[in-house]
């Protein structure tokens, strides 16, 4: 049966308009389906009518007037050209032709204003029902392309076309149109409910280019498609055959989208490593951030990416800002300490100054104090630039600026950075988040830049911290007080309760000067004169110096935070009944929870860090598991760092239980008032095979066909690989997991050292994506 049978035996249509639709469609570009329904009928009556009463030498003349504009169009290198057509046009392709035009040449915001270019969408509207699916996806990637974002009425008709024609749809009309809606922004509901199960279904077609693209557009969009991820996932790419720019786009979009497939994500990275040369400078910070932001600390490609900045050389100077402080935020965050990279990006940043906007400075001087990296001549640039630009600082970049500054003992004093960053946080104090305003006040009072006693804005800023510290301390204490009672065994709900006021309140740390007045408050804090303090520090020390020995950029040494603990009878000249040190990371001496402390989640897990493990170690004594605590009993904890705020409230937990025991001391942290010493690049250990990029297969050779594998789309799969549920043998059928074989997910390596169990990362067990033989055999 035809449209037009059809059309008529559901009585919505009449013969006569049906032999003129006939007549009309071929110049309309594309026929219309059964479906359109009475939606369609104005746009097409007026088309009717028009062709009734028209002779049939002008119907030729405006079709060969048609074509024309279809080639000026074709032809056009700037925008007038194309909106100059605009009131001519009449036909589907032609119109989706002037809009894909628009993406190919310069557009400037005036034109959105333009009178011709609404016209323009007019018609695109109105010819809606006649376009099939590649002049959908033209037309949208030339609007996604001038990214404009100003919706209109044809958003709504594009949708219920896109459904309407989802069935045409090929690999390319589908990226294209993801792409075009990220761009745009369009939020259409059912109109990507339908793009994304097209994709789904025909994923075996896919290019590397599309699969990048649709993860990429998901990840803009925000919307986080479960089913096109585990697609994804089981369709195996040969990521052999991604261009750089897919492989950072694809990983972009998987972090962005919160989807953290470990085995995947080194296939990746293994690919990248080989084209590493390849890759372009935004791609290689977006494939860093990927991984910092997965908390995936690929040893291969970061490698890598490092090496290649050396081999770069001066081009590095070059580079856009972003990209070099996403770059060593990257590795910050995964803390991953490479001098000489550190040093060739601040380098480079420091070339390329006066481009830096706010959060590429605040980024930069938080990467390198949190890796340890001080370098005089970037900070004295960086408080040039943001003392220049700092009514342009967020609350969290001045929050940055101040931490950075004040772990390298630099004030700025040339460039009197200090003053302005505190006339600038009481200009704005109601802006500040509490977190903020406490990295703040600590650098100030750190720096002896905050007035004491503080009187006028400085009085207001100083009763405002001291509410959130009222408030923090209430919630801790309470909470503690309530566990005491029931013997370090509070109910679920009441844990629950405290866990998600403090985690809430978004106050992970209170800085040194409010974490004395906590510890001072409840009797935590030990006398300075205590003789243990100073042989807890010598003791850190010469961790860190072991630790040095075997790894000189261990994260030991500059990362993680160390305890030291000692359980004894006050007074007693025998020694100790129990002490020791632990360091953050996973836990050895049993959770928290089954000695009675409650943790909560501020940033990450606070299971393993180092004096929740002491409190536990030493809750596991004898003499504490007795219950019967003896006289002149004293437990000694001396930190690092500052504690957090999940951390103190698990001493406040242990004080209300057995009070009078603990006493707590603390460091600053690790400051640096010299610039560092760059630490060589510890070589990669040795591969088994002798290749040249370790824990890698020696690299194959590309074939020299001049084909770009990351373009070449697939042909439809044949049916004996996959498993039809459904009666109708053309209707769309499932993949066949059974055919496929294999888990898609393989556990991680653990490395035992005197710390525990710890994952790495420079493989997990032979992911199915490579052979067995590649990993194990290294």
């Amino acid at each position: 049966m035809t449209v037009g049978h059809q059309l008529i035996s559901e009585g919505r249509w009449m013969q006569p308009e049906v032999d003129l639709l006939q007549a009309f469609l071929p110049l309309g570009g594309v026929a219309v389906d059964a479906g359109a329904g009475n939606s369609y009928r104005p746009a097409i009556m007026g088309q009717i009518t028009y062709f009734h009463n028209t002779p049939v030498l002008e119907i030729e003349e405006a079709r060969n007037r048609q074509k024309e504009l279809q080639e000026i169009i074709v032809t056009a290198e700037n925008v007038e050209t194309i909106l100059s057509t605009v009131r001519e046009l009449e036909g589907a392709i032609v119109i989706s032709t002037a809009l894909h035009r628009l993406g190919k040449v310069k557009v400037s915001a005036h034109v959105f204003r333009d009178p011709r270019f609404h016209l323009l969408l007019e018609r695109f509207k109105s010819r809606l029902p006649f376009f099939g699916s590649r002049q959908i996806a033209n037309s949208l990637h030339g609007l996604g392309a001038i990214s404009y974002r100003g919706g209109g009425a044809w958003v709504e008709m594009v949708s219920i076309q896109t459904q309407r024609r989802i069935h045409e749809f090929e690999p390319q009309h589908v990226s294209n149109t993801l792409w075009a809606c990220a761009r745009m922004q369009l939020q259409e509901p059912l109109m990507l409910r339908a793009l994304t199960c097209r994709a789904i279904e025909d994923i075996d077609r896919f290019c590397p280019l599309d699969i990048s693209i649709c993860t990429w557009a998901f990840a803009t969009l925000k919307h986080r498609e479960a089913e096109w991820l585990r697609a994804v996932v089981r369709a195996r790419c040969e990521f052999a055959d991604f261009s750089p720019q897919n492989m950072s786009n694809f990983v972009w979009g998987l972090s962005t989208l919160g989807f953290r497939h470990d085995n995947m994500v080194l296939a990746v990275g293994r690919e990248a490593a080989r084209k590493i040369r390849d890759f372009i400078p935004q791609e290689l910070s977006n494939f860093s951030w990927a991984l910092a932001t997965m908390d995936l600390c690929d040893n291969l490609i970061l490698r890598a990416i490092a090496e290649e900045v050396d081999r770069r050389g001066d081009e590095v100077n070059s580079w856009d800002p972003q990209s070099l402080s996403n770059m060593m935020w990257a590795y910050a965050t995964l803390a991953l300490k490479d001098d000489p990279l550190f040093q060739r990006l601040l380098d480079a940043s420091i070339a390329r100054i006066e481009d830096h906007d706010t959060q590429n400075l605040a980024n930069t001087s938080w990467a390198a104090a949190m890796v340890g990296f001080r370098y005089s001549r970037w900070l004295d640039a960086c408080a040039r630039k943001a003392v220049e630009k700092i009514q342009e600082c967020q609350t969290l970049h001045l929050a940055q600026l101040a931490f950075a500054f004040a772990r390298f003992v630099a004030k700025g004093d040339q460039h009197q950075f200090l003053p302005t960053l505190l006339k600038e946080t009481l200009r704005r104090l109601e802006e500040f988040p509490p977190q903020s305003l406490f990295d703040v006040h600590d650098a100030l009072v750190f720096f002896q830049a905050f007035p004491a006693p503080p009187s006028g804005e400085c009085l207001r800023m100083e009763r405002r911290l001291s509410e959130h510290f009222e408030d923090t301390a209430r919630t801790l204490e309470t909470f503690a007080r309530r566990s005491a009672e029931r013997g370090g065994r509070p109910s679920m709900e009441e844990v629950t309760k405290y866990q998600r006021s403090v985690e809430q309140a978004d106050i992970v740390t209170l800085g040194e000067h409010w974490t004395l007045a906590f510890l001072k408050r409840f009797g935590l804090l030990c006398s300075s004169e205590d003789r243990f303090i100073h042989s807890a520090r010598r003791r850190i020390l010469d961790f860190r110096d072991e630790a040095s020995v075997t790894d000189p950029v261990s994260r030991s040494i500059f990362h993680r935070a160390q305890c030291v603990w000692q359980l004894g009878i006050q007074g007693d000249t025998d020694g100790a009944l129990a002490d020791g040190l632990f360091e953050s990371g996973e836990p050895v001496a049993g959770a928290p929870a089954g000695h009675g402390l409650y943790v909560c989640r501020l940033r990450h897990t606070r299971e393993g860090d180092a004096e929740i493990q002491a409190l536990c170690a030493a809750l596991d004594t004898s003499v504490m598991r007795s219950g019967r605590v003896p006289e002149g009993l004293k437990l000694n904890l001396h930190l690092s760092d500052v504690p957090c705020v999940s951390c103190l409230g698990c001493t406040l937990q242990f004080q209300c239980r057995f009070p009078g025991v603990l006493q707590i001391s603390f460091d600053r942290g690790r400051v640096q008032s010299e610039d560092s010493r760059p630490i060589p690049r510890p070589p990669p250990p040795p591969s088994k095979r002798g290749n040249p990029v370790p824990y890698a297969p020696l690299p194959t050779t590309p074939p020299h066909d001049g084909v770009d594998r990351s373009m070449v789309r697939k042909e439809r799969p044949k049916d004996e690989d996959r498993t039809s549920f459904y009666l109708n043998p053309l209707a769309p059928r499932r993949p066949d997991g059974a055919s496929k074989g294999g888990e898609e997910a393989v556990p991680h390596k653990l490395v035992h050292g005197r710390n525990g169990s710890q994952q790495t990362y420079y493989f997990s067990s032979a992911p199915s994506f490579y052979g067995s033989d590649d990993y194990e055999a290294c």
